[in-house]
């Protein structure tokens, strides 16, 4: 039976836009770009990242219109997002691999926000570089903790990031009003610095701008890595819509807000793109703090970069904070089709699943330690057999890192675009059976966008290969890092999603359907495509529900009969396919 979404603690569509923003509209995106362009660095695109990020809002742009309008006709109140799109159209194995992969894209983000908490901030290998006259420059605050500085470094953010992660078991209330702080923080952070790069482009934006017009070329390889490195950015929707459970209306919302917050995303990036190309002629990683090095004031240099790093902190633990939830809302839709154990599917009276949320702070663990402790741990013993334990500045920037934010943003990407493809999959298939109605411009742009989308998948991973063919004595080792723990880590990923849905889930499935068929059917209920004809039933459903609610105790009410008559049919009418279903899942089993 359809029963109405209690909407207490769940999130409306301002607040909902509001979370959106939040997660996926960040000031940091300046240093990943910014690196790309650099003109002595290889394939460097300069200035043309300008119409690459207009290319990759359009194509985002589509992704979030077609995410519109599958959550309208699928049952998007429910956690999973696009794995719920996908189970219902392609079955149960697509469904589960597209969620685990939904998934594991958390562990990419707070990797990447971990590596760039304190080591971003204060480690003089990441803040320090050199100038275009290769003259060795340390910021006032860089840190040299010698050759394991790194492991240290990402120790400490290991420990924050922990704790941090606990604030969702104190219920939404609180999750909301610290999510509410740490958001408001960061929005002053970016306009602080969006005004500083403001400032020094009044001054510097003519010269500049001329000198980025001038030098700036592209070829395809450039492209290709500054496209998958800046797509992360402006992607996060199918992550933050996996919180069905917690919105209001949500399969209203869920379209609405996606298409509001990509707009505001893309907006916010491009114009913080152009003032920072008229405001410097050169780049570093970390530009929040690297904006301030411009500034002749003592008070701006430190001032600024004081402030900055109280900011930029707080900006990494909201979105600690909002990955907890997130990670909980993407697994627990998995244990309740039975491929995780029971016991994780479980919510709380905030709709909100504790144990699946420490089922993936754990993974996340196990993923830090691959994608952070283990090169830390390579490059310390580099660095200590031949420099030394306490090596200085000038000897760790020998070392090629063998992930970069950059690099790590691109390998989420990469699993980000095969998730929007299997969507446009979706919408295409059901464009053809005429479940969902598809426009003629529709049809046109997203099989051109799913081209766009897994060619640059496909030459991701083809550069990893490429650059460890191609790598020089110095670079071999960390060419061969890079590409050996992304393969490994999606190898086992879909080895592990393969192997446990025929060892573990199939198993399962067939035990309940021949014993549990009632609970089997409960669980099919949330896996089809709503036609227009039964949005209407269910629009006179709930009207008809709210009536016999009404009259409950009232039988003698002269049309009680009759409406529980009519109720009981559109019961039949929403139900009966499914019963069919389960007769043949009964008989192959």
């Amino acid at each position: 039976m359809l029963k109405k979404n209690n909407t207490h603690n769940k999130f409306g569509l301002s607040y909902f836009i509001w979370l959106g923003c939040n997660y996926v509209v960040s000031i940091t995106f300046v240093g990943t770009f910014a690196t790309l362009s650099n003109l002595d660095a290889p394939n460097a695109i300069g200035i043309n990242v300008l119409w690459i990020i207009v290319l990759e809002g359009l194509i985002v742009g589509v992704c979030a219109h077609i995410c519109s309008r599958l959550a309208w006709i699928h049952h998007s109140y429910n956690n999973g997002g696009i794995y719920i799109f996908v189970r219902t159209s392609f079955g149960r194995f697509w469904g589960i691999f597209v969620a685990f992969m939904q998934y594991i894209t958390l562990p990419f983000l707070i990797t990447f926000q971990i590596m760039m908490l304190l080591r971003g901030t204060f480690s003089a290998p990441w803040v320090a570089g050199y100038d275009q006259h290769h003259h060795l420059v340390i910021p006032w605050y860089a840190f040299n903790f010698g050759a394991f500085g790194d492991l240290w470094m990402d120790l400490i953010g290991i420990v924050i990031y922990l704790f941090f992660s606990f604030v969702i078991f104190g219920g939404m209330k609180l999750y909301k009003r610290l999510n509410d702080l740490t958001a408001s923080l960061k929005l002053i952070a970016a306009s602080v610095l969006i005004l500083a790069g403001l400032y020094l482009a009044f001054q510097n934006g003519h010269d500049n701008f001329k000198y980025w017009s001038t030098n700036s070329h592209l070829n395809l390889n450039g492209f290709v890595k500054a496209f998958n490195s800046c797509f992360y950015f402006f992607t996060g929707f199918e992550v933050f819509t996996t919180a069905g459970r917690n919105i209001a209306s949500a399969r209203k919302n869920i379209g609405i807000g996606v298409i509001i917050v990509l707009i505001i995303n893309v907006l916010s990036h491009l114009i913080i793109a152009i003032i920072f190309f008229a405001a410097f002629n050169h780049f570093v990683q970390n530009m929040n703090m690297g904006t301030w090095n411009s500034f002749h004031n003592k008070f701006a240099v430190y001032g600024g970069t004081i402030m900055m790093i109280m900011f930029v902190i707080t900006l990494k633990i909201n979105l600690i904070m909002q990955d907890s939830l997130y990670g909980g809302t993407s697994l627990q839709p998995l244990a309740y089709e039975g491929f995780l154990p029971d016991r994780f599917q479980k919510l709380n009276h905030d709709n909100i699943s504790t144990k699946a949320s420490l089922l993936h702070m754990s993974l996340t663990i196990l993923s830090l330690f691959i994608w952070l402790i283990i090169p830390d741990l390579i490059k310390g013993i580099n660095l200590t057999r031949e420099y030394g334990f306490m090596c200085t500045i000038a000897q760790s920037l020998t070392y090629h890192e063998p992930f970069t934010g950059a690099s790590l943003i691109a390998a989420s990407s990469a699993i980000t675009i095969f998730i929007y493809a299997m969507m446009f999959a979706v919408a295409i298939k059901l464009g053809i059976t005429k479940q969902m109605k598809l426009k003629i411009w529709e049809w046109i742009v997203v099989p051109i966008t799913m081209l766009i989308l897994f060619f640059v998948l496909i030459w991701h991973y083809y550069t990893l290969i490429n650059n460890i063919l191609t790598a020089t004595k110095a670079t071999y080792q960390s060419a061969l890092i890079s590409g050996l723990i992304e393969f490994i880590f999606i190898g086992t990923a879909i080895s592990f999603v393969t192997i446990w849905y025929f060892t573990y889930y199939r198993v399962k499935y067939c035990k309940r359907i021949l014993c549990f068929p009632e609970q089997q059917a409960k669980i099919e209920q949330n896996f089809q495509v709503i036609s227009q004809s039964k949005l209407v039933y269910e629009h006179i459903y709930q009207i008809l529900l709210r009536y016999l609610k009404y009259y409950h105790q009232k039988n003698n009410a002269k049309d009680y009969q009759t409406v529980l008559q009519i109720l009981t049919q559109l019961e039949h009418d929403f139900f009966i396919d499914d019963e069919e279903r389960l007769t043949d899942e009964q008989q192959r089993c």
